[in-house]
């Protein structure tokens, strides 16, 4: 279901251009660095491991939504000790999602990954394309180091096209039939993309009209990450001009600009 936007905070430029994530992922050693940037956040993640289990992460909250968005690195450090070969399912059991930053977790979870991956950098790229008007079609698309992997036409956060997955979900539901449908690389770049199309749905607001308020204004995300759980949420505000667009400038995706 497309989110519903209260008048108030409806981005006017929504519909003329689209959503842009970039993440790149790169080995030395035995260290993996892993990078985010998008409309609304900025990543870095450093893990190291010993060959067998992860002996350390490290990270910094570049640009994020919320003032306690930082705070997400502790509850990170529970990833020390993993198995390199631990099962995703293994990992969330153990370590709450919902506890964590959901960006800082999955680009966690990537970085895991990537430590035995034959390249040694790679880069998703991920665009989806506003709605023109509701309901319409939209493409929503992930690259791995320039080469389209998926590339979906979206309406009303379902997909419309290719024909062999109309009427899947991308958001609530995604993971059990994803699950089924792709696997390896395919099943990563799918979770990137239905995570990039998550995030997409912010360019709908216009975020400028809700800095400095209260995390607790936006009841709707009520224990969904760590700033919106139970004994931090309370203190959790806002954060003025974090939101860039990046509709016209792919370029400039990881540079991490403050303005």
């Amino acid at each position: 279901m497309t989110p519903v936007v209260p008048e108030h905070i409806v981005n006017p430029r929504y519909g003329t251009g689209l959503f842009r994530r970039r993440i790149r992922l790169s080995r030395s050693g035995q260290q993996v660095c892993a990078e985010l940037e998008d409309d609304c956040h900025g990543f870095r993640v450093r893990l190291e491991h010993d060959g067998g289990r992860v002996t350390a992460v490290a990270g910094e909250a570049l640009r994020v939504p919320l003032d306690t968005c930082a705070g997400a690195l502790k509850p990170l450090q529970a990833l020390v000790g993993v198995a390199l070969d631990a099962p995703v399912a293994s990992i969330v059991a153990n370590v709450p999602p919902r506890g964590n930053c959901t960006h800082l977790f999955d680009l966690s979870l990537l970085a895991l990954a990537h430590v035995t991956q034959a390249a040694t950098v790679r880069v998703y790229d991920v665009e989806v394309v506003d709605q023109a008007e509701p309901g319409a079609p939209a493409r929503a698309e992930v690259f791995l180091n320039g080469e389209s992997i998926h590339r979906w036409q979206l309406a009303r956060m379902a997909i419309v096209e290719p024909e062999v997955y109309a009427g899947r979900p991308v958001l609530r539901g995604f993971a059990a039939w994803a699950n089924e449908a792709f696997a390896g690389r395919e099943m990563e770049a799918a979770m990137v993309l239905s995570r990039g199309v998550f995030v997409a749905c912010s360019r709908m607001f216009d975020m400028s009209e809700i800095g400095g308020q209260p995390a607790l204004n936006h009841t709707n995300m009520l224990g969904a990450c760590y700033s919106y759980s139970e004994g931090v949420v309370e203190h959790a505000i806002r954060n003025h001009d974090t939101v860039r667009d990046f509709s016209d400038t792919p370029e400039a995706l990881l540079a991490f600009k403050v303005h």
